[in-house]
């Protein structure tokens, strides 16, 4: 786990926390998804500035943050950003993140609550008319993320956008020659061939009863793979799997190790549109969807306002290189009216089945991304 200075891995565990909790929460769905946690946790810390007390209970328990007082946590939440900020190589690398408050004319923030946004959160803040909105954030997003998501919105009266952008080149990438087509099996459906990449060496690497853990290192950054094991008498299912090793992010405190083994991991590339209300009325936030009086503080419109809406699209590409991912979270709003271990041998790690994933960077121990693998076809 990180061990950063004691400010900073506050509000890192808080998203740890967070991103397993919203990973549980989704992967009740079927089929491959990718989400990006992140956003999230800095999206509702802004939000909390412009949030009335009920409200900002709500976000407190969804978000982890526990009894750090807003203060602490805007000041905290910039300074993981100013680190994330760091990430960057120059060398072909790169992790970015963005943020950005939208009002559609003539209404506007609160002045207290831009003055947040700029000073804790590096908010960009643009006022546009109503009708142009959609074609400005659509700009936004494809600029901040490398043409990789283009967030499509219809008109609104305000708009919380975060967007983040991550490229990494494998520490040791896998040889191009050595990708053959193998067999993958998708659960409920026939095998089919992918692209399967090949290495061996050494790997910080984990196992209990019914699962493998392997960790493939960036410069900056860690890609974790969670994959079930194969049995006598078969093949757990991802689904057992991330519901006992994920829980409360049981797994990063697990004693991996650094074995011998060969890794095998289908290239892949994945796309996940989806709205969020559903998921995090189920994490207990809900007086932010239900109440114009959630947001007023946030607003100068006399009818206060709420969300109305929580959409986040992503996308994670893997291949010989490395791994190029991005996502946009948008929140738009309506003015209103454990198992034991020990040794093993040399390891085979072979992901020819669904498999789950997350990437945490190594300054902070943020989680970045994280998703699941069902079909990489």
């Amino acid at each position: 786990m990180f061990k950063g200075a004691p400010a900073l891995s506050q509000v890192s565990e808080a998203n740890r926390q967070l991103a397993f909790s919203l990973y549980r929460a989704v992967a009740a769905q079927s089929g491959n998804l990718v989400i990006a946690p992140l956003p999230f946790s800095i999206a509702f810390a802004l939000l909390l500035n412009g949030s009335d007390a009920a409200t900002q209970k709500e976000i407190r328990a969804f978000a982890h943050f526990g009894n750090l007082d807003l203060a602490a946590i805007n000041e905290q939440t910039h300074a993981l950003q100013k680190a994330l900020a760091n990430l960057n190589k120059g060398s072909g690398e790169a992790f970015a993140l963005a943020n950005s408050l939208w009002a559609s004319l003539p209404l506007s923030f609160t002045k207290a609550f831009l003055e947040a946004g700029q000073r804790f959160y590096d908010t960009e803040i643009e006022s546009v008319p109503r009708a142009a909105l959609p074609k400005k954030v659509s700009e936004w997003s494809r600029k901040k993320t490398h043409d990789l998501v283009d967030m499509k919105l219809e008109e609104t009266d305000f708009a919380l956008l975060s967007a983040t952008y991550f490229k990494g080149k494998w520490e040791i990438p896998f040889d191009e020659a050595k990708t053959k087509p193998e067999d993958f099996h998708p659960e409920g459906a026939v095998a089919h061939k992918v692209p399967m990449m090949t290495q061996s060496g050494e790997y910080s690497y984990f196992e209990g009863k019914t699962f493998q853990s392997v960790i493939l290192e960036f410069s900056f950054a860690d890609m974790h793979f969670l994959l079930p094991k194969d049995s006598l008498i078969g093949r757990t299912k991802l689904a057992e799997v991330e519901d006992k090793v994920l829980k409360d992010g049981w797994i990063t405190t697990q004693p991996f190790a650094m074995l011998s083994g060969v890794i095998k991991i289908p290239r892949f590339k994945l796309h996940y549109d989806a709205k969020f209300i559903p998921i995090l009325r189920k994490l207990g936030l809900n007086r932010i969807f239900d109440s114009y009086d959630s947001l007023r503080p946030a607003v100068t419109h006399p009818q206060g306002a709420c969300a109305a809406d929580v959409l986040q699209n992503s996308m994670i590409s893997v291949d010989e290189k490395g791994a190029e991912a991005a996502s946009v979270l948008a929140i738009p709003m309506m003015a209103g009216s454990a198992p034991g271990w020990k040794p093993p041998k040399p390891f085979e790690f072979v992901a020819d089945r669904p498999f789950c994933f997350w990437i945490t960077d190594k300054a902070t121990g943020s989680i970045l991304f994280m998703g699941r693998v069902a079909d990489p076809v």
